[in-house]
């Protein structure tokens, strides 16, 4: 091979290894940035959620809706990426004695030492999120706390908050799960939604009597009946007959007092076995639903009436059998059932349909002729 050849080789050997590499680089990156998830983005209508309550959330919801979509085909943000949805958002810390939960939640700031502060420094208070780290373990100021202090801290979640009123840095580690200040655009959105307007209950449900009885605790309410709403915040302490004294009792709750002329009581929007949206509507939006339903079943009658002539098609619509109906009638009625038998007699061809413990139904010819009420 001569000299000439060997050079035009090996150039073309690097060409190729150098493009291979530009190339891999290139797929490597583009699978980087396919499996990176974007934060979810944050809904003022949501109270602080941690990661995994969020998805499982989520889920419950997607189930419930009996959308179909499968809850497990969206990808899931990791767990730091997903808590920047709440960075740069306001929240406030009520006050509290000194001594509420100071095993769960530190409150420090870093000047020349780890200051730690306490409940009066902090209640009563609005700080912005800067940064939240899910593992105070992982943070750069981990060893220097621990040190300070001369014990592990078993918090899980680590707040780098901005105090609004002077700007200075502090540091909160806490429960992520329970964490003790109110989200302020969560709280303003609430009250937007609730305050000052009138709500239906669509379904029947309980809430706590106010002014609250020791010996008839609870209300229930009639799906029907017409309600004021007022968001206001409560301590747990004041929802007790009898006063005990522990920490649960100073915890911060969000209720909702709802009133009429003749009841008024307490709805905990946390703490109740009812989600609040699937038993309470706005007049507004109840008024809106119910015109919306009398438009589908107009079209639903209309549908049925253009299909069976107008005497068969109301009553179907209505789901009231009748004498002379076909079997489509009878099917759109009660639905399809496989407990058929078929028979022949002087009169003609006989068929029974059975629903068992409900209806037995004879056609004669195919037409209804004799309805059998269990």
């Amino acid at each position: 091979m001569n000299k000439k050849l060997l050079i035009t080789v090996v150039a073309s050997l690097f060409t190729i290894s150098t493009f291979s590499q530009i190339e891999i680089g290139k797929i490597e990156k583009e699978i980087e940035v396919e499996k990176k998830v974007n934060f979810p983005p944050y809904n003022p209508t949501e109270n602080f959620i941690e990661h995994s309550e969020y998805y499982r959330a989520k889920i419950t919801k997607i189930l419930e809706s009996g959308s179909g979509k499968n809850p497990f085909d969206e990808k899931q943000c990791d767990i730091n990426e997903y808590y920047k949805r709440y960075n740069g958002l306001k929240i406030y810390y009520p006050t509290y004695s000194d001594n509420y939960r100071k095993n769960d939640i530190l409150f420090f700031k870093k000047t020349d030492k780890i200051e730690i502060l306490n409940w009066s420094q902090i209640g009563n208070k609005y700080f912005t999120i800067v940064n939240i780290n899910p593992s105070f373990e992982k943070s750069e100021i981990y060893n220097e706390v621990k040190s300070n202090l001369g014990k592990d801290f078993f918090a899980d979640i680590f707040f780098e908050l901005k105090d609004n009123l002077n700007n200075e840095t502090i540091y909160v580690i806490e429960s992520s799960s329970n964490p003790q200040f109110i989200l302020s655009p969560y709280f303003k959105k609430k009250k937007e939604l609730i305050n000052g307007k009138t709500f239906i209950a669509i379904n029947d449900f309980s809430a706590i009597r106010n002014p609250i009885s020791k010996n008839d605790y609870t209300m229930y309410i009639d799906k029907g009946t017409e309600w004021k709403g007022e968001l206001t915040l409560l301590r747990k302490k004041d929802l007790k007959i009898e006063e005990i004294k522990n920490d649960d009792d100073e915890e911060i709750l969000f209720a909702v007092i709802l009133s009429n002329e003749k009841d008024k009581v307490i709805f905990d929007l946390k703490g109740s076995r009812w989600n609040f949206e699937d038993v309470l509507l706005t007049k507004n939006d109840f008024e809106k639903l119910k015109k919306g339903n009398t438009n589908k079943n107009k079209l639903e009658e209309s549908v049925l009436v253009k299909k069976y002539v107008k005497k068969f098609g109301k009553l179907v619509y209505q789901k009231k059998l009748t004498i002379g109906m076909s079997k489509d009638m009878c099917s759109d009625i009660l639905g399809i059932t496989l407990n058929r038998k078929n028979y022949k007699n002087a009169s003609g061809e006989i068929e029974v349909w059975e629903y068992t413990g409900i209806y037995k139904l004879y056609f004669k010819n195919g037409k209804l002729s004799e309805i059998i009420k269990y």
